[in-house]
This record gives structure tokens, C-alpha cells and sequence, in this order.
């Protein structure tokens, strides 16, 4: 549902301008604290002999409706487009589980 707690993940699959991706890492980072947001792992380490993914940012959201919230303002807009010129990524939304109390 639109208003549970949601992850999102970013999976980096390449970096075509090093330094707008770091401008977006920086400034796109302090805004998801701003809004709500919180920045959970970063990192990649394959399991055994399991195949890896490319470098993974992981997000924590209050709800899918904050996310978008978020994703649709205007004050990310112009970071949208600097991520998009400077890095190709993968982005999908996972639901939290509901924790039962027994």
C-alpha cells in the first residue's frame, strides 16, 4: 500500500561523467534526509560464488507516497536530469513486510 514504509534500490550499473555523478551523489543525498528519506547501505559484496550486482544504494521511505513526493519536486528535478546525463541505474520500489507482534 501507498501509505507502508518502502525500500528503494538503486543498483549502479555504469558512470559516464565521474564528477556530475558525484555532484548528484552529494546533493541528492542531503535531499533525501530533507525529505524524509534515509539512506540505509551502500555497497555491493557477492555471497560465495553467487554472482554480484553493481555497486547498490539502498533507501528507506515512511511510505511509497513520501517517495514520489519526493521524486516529484521540484527541487529534485534538475538532480533528476544530472542523474540521468551522468549514470545509467536501475531503480525499483520494495514494500516493507508487515512485522507481526506474535
Amino acid at each position: 500500500m501507498a501509505d507502508e514504509a518502502v525500500f528503494v534500490v538503486v543498483e549502479v550499473l555504469s558512470v559516464e561523467d565521474p564528477a556530475g555523478f558525484q555532484r548528484y551523489v552529494r546533493e541528492a543525498s542531503a535531499l533525501i534526509g530533507a525529505r524524509g528519506g534515509e539512506l540505509v547501505g551502500r555497497g555491493s559484496k557477492p555471497v560465495d560464488d553467487e554472482p554480484g550486482f553493481g555497486p547498490l544504494v539502498i533507501q528507506r521511505w515512511r511510505s511509497e507516497i513520501a517517495l514520489r513526493a519526493w521524486f516529484e519536486s521540484d527541487a529534485y528535478q534538475p538532480l533528476n536530469a544530472l542523474r540521468q546525463a551522468s549514470a545509467k541505474m536501475r531503480v525499483t520500489i520494495v514494500p516493507s513486510l508487515a512485522v507481526s507482534g506474535s
